[in-house]
């Protein structure tokens, strides 16, 4: 019975993600991965394509607050859109990674863990770091298509 318990526990937790602002604004792939994702659609809509996959704790938020106001004013002046963030085929958002909207990320694409994306991301590119930047291209034919290599990762240092 102990196993059955764990087993139902652990498929909640892995499936189970954070939804904020109008739900019919997000349009999740069946075929997509997203774990524990947070989605904030306040200022706009998250479209997830096919056989995307999310780690664990990515982020995706729409809503931004005007920095020039104050008090409640900031707290209750959000745009209702323009803010759009689309995920397309294939693309890979590691763990802990942030993507803050209007942006894209391109087919088959990879956010390295712990970036912060503010832009698009070109398609069959490798994205790291806060802001992220392009690190490497994805060929569709290179051998090592899924292998990231120290020297490709900024502030990586062998010690």
């Amino acid at each position: 019975m102990r196993w059955l318990f764990r087993d139902v526990v652990n498929d909640v937790r892995q499936n189970c993600y954070l939804v904020f602002g109008p739900r019919d604004r997000l349009m999740i792939q069946h075929t997509a991965i997203v774990n524990n994702a947070q989605f904030n659609m306040s200022s706009g809509s998250i479209t997830i394509d096919e056989y995307v996959f999310f780690g664990h704790n990515v982020t995706l938020l729409t809503g931004r607050h005007d920095l020039t106001k104050f008090d409640r004013e900031r707290q209750q002046g959000i745009p209702s859109s323009g803010c759009n963030i689309v995920v397309r085929r294939g693309a890979w958002i590691a763990s802990n990674a942030l993507v803050i909207g209007p942006c894209e990320i391109g087919e088959h694409s990879v956010v390295a863990a712990g970036s912060v994306v503010t832009r698009d991301v070109p398609p069959y590119s490798v994205v790291a770091g806060n802001p992220a930047k392009v690190i490497r291209k994805i060929a569709e034919s290179d051998p090592q298509q899924g292998v990231l290599l120290a020297d490709d990762c900024p502030g990586f240092r062998d010690e």
